[in-house]
């Protein structure tokens, strides 16, 4: 699952539609906001429950403030709010296996985080750089995983036999870039979409709906709008596309 700030609520329209069409999910790996998703459903969370806590507990506004330029937020708030939807902080506590994606600023690699504490990978994978401060795990700092690894694939690919890649930050034609935060924002979606290129490459599947450029990273009021566009998708890609193969199988 990818990241992609406020549209992340797609992904839960995604869950939600897999789940209708009867796809039994195994393993799950996301960034940033797609990490978010990720944990709740591996820890047992239904998509409906999830869906409410995270849009009624404001967790995505928590992670994602609105833009300013008075200076760097601290992410030790949200720490508090993940501590309350996971309080077994452990990645040996999920359901089914959970891989997260952050940037490693000493090293300048992607790292996939799947033992030990698993709040400090996620407030890691979600920290937008110059509004957050970078978190610090161990001995290293760490940012938004985005910023190297969007889609990660990598992180599952040798453990399944198929692998579905839900990208919520399509990138498209802009023609309106007025603005110093569109400008910036534009600026930071064509740059990880670079590496999301590669990653969709490795995937059996991508849901990728176009839809979701109609809205921005933060977006947080369009929750519902959001949940129904990743939910539609993936009816849609199901319905239209059955020759696949790949969409056979995971029907089967």
């Amino acid at each position: 699952m990818s990241g992609g700030g406020a549209r992340g609520f797609a992904h839960f329209g995604v869950l939600k539609a897999l789940e209708e069409l009867g796809v039994k999910i195994d393993v799950v790996s996301g960034t940033s906001a797609g990490s978010i998703v990720a944990a709740f459903y591996a820890c047992g969370y239904s998509v409906d429950e999830a869906k409410g806590l995270a849009s009624k507990t404001n967790l995505f506004q928590v992670v994602w403030p609105a833009f300013s330029w008075k200076g760097v937020f601290s992410m030790s708030r949200s720490e508090e709010i993940f501590k309350k939807h996971f309080p077994n902080d452990d990645f040996s506590s999920t359901k089914i296996p959970l891989y997260i994606t952050a940037t490693n600023l000493n090293t300048g690699q992607a790292e996939i985080f799947s033992k030990g504490g698993m709040i400090k990978p996620m407030m890691a994978s979600c920290c937008i750089p110059f509004i957050f401060d970078p978190v610090k795990i161990d001995k290293n700092v760490y940012v938004d995983g985005g910023l190297v690894n969007n889609l990660p694939v990598e992180a599952i690919r040798d453990q399944c036999d198929i692998v579905l890649g839900v990208n919520v930050s399509p990138v498209l034609n802009e023609d309106k870039l007025d603005g110093t935060k569109k400008m910036l924002e534009r600026i930071s979606m064509v740059s990880i979409n670079a590496n999301v290129a590669k990653s969709k490459s490795l995937c059996d599947l991508v849901i990728e709906p176009k839809a979701l450029r109609e809205y921005g990273t933060f977006d947080l009021k369009s929750a519902d709008e959001l949940f129904k566009i990743g939910y539609d998708a993936t009816h849609y890609i199901f319905e239209t596309e059955q020759k696949l193969k790949v969409v056979q199988d995971l029907l089967a």
